[in-house]
């Protein structure tokens, strides 16, 4: 899709909200044929990344609710993905681990994840890369403040 000549006008949450959706629809193309949807392989790859991470630890490092990741990892284990295993050293948490299953997509996973960042760099230089990562840090900083002014009680509300 061609992109309009007002593109460069958008606001920032359009056109950011654009991106991720264009992201979304390349990796459903490549992902589909491997049984996959986007957030099980961010959930698959975060495990594969660092065994035995618990439930809360996946679900903040995907950006994805808790809800979200529980029932998505609970759809991995019954696919045979992962399995979930008590921690020793906590007896309420939950530790996930790859499955065979999952290790043996792990090539075609890593080689989507080089396609995902070799095609949205292309034509960017190494500086401008570091500047639009710098730019986005700047945005998503903005963003966790907002969130924690949304979180901070009302001024003038009594308990």
């Amino acid at each position: 899709m061609q992109l309009p000549t007002s593109w460069k006008s958008e606001s920032l949450p359009h056109i950011i909200n654009a991106t991720k959706s264009r992201m979304r629809q390349v990796a459903w193309r490549r992902l589909g044929p491997l049984g996959l949807t986007p957030q099980q392989y961010q959930l698959i790859m975060a495990v594969a990344e660092q065994d035995g991470r618990c439930h809360g630890d996946l679900a903040k490092c995907t950006w994805m609710d808790k809800p979200t990741a529980s029932r998505i990892l609970r759809t991995l284990q019954d696919r045979g993905f992962v399995r979930a295993e008590p921690d020793p050293n906590h007896g309420r948490r939950i530790l996930f681990h790859l499955e065979p299953q999952a290790e043996a997509l792990l090539e075609d996973l890593q080689g989507f994840r080089q396609y995902m960042r070799e095609g949205m760099e292309r034509g960017l230089g190494a500086a401008q890369q570091t500047q639009l990562r710098s730019l986005l840090a700047s945005v998503m900083d903005n963003l966790d403040r907002m969130e924690a002014e949304l979180s901070e009680p009302a001024s003038g509300t009594t308990k």
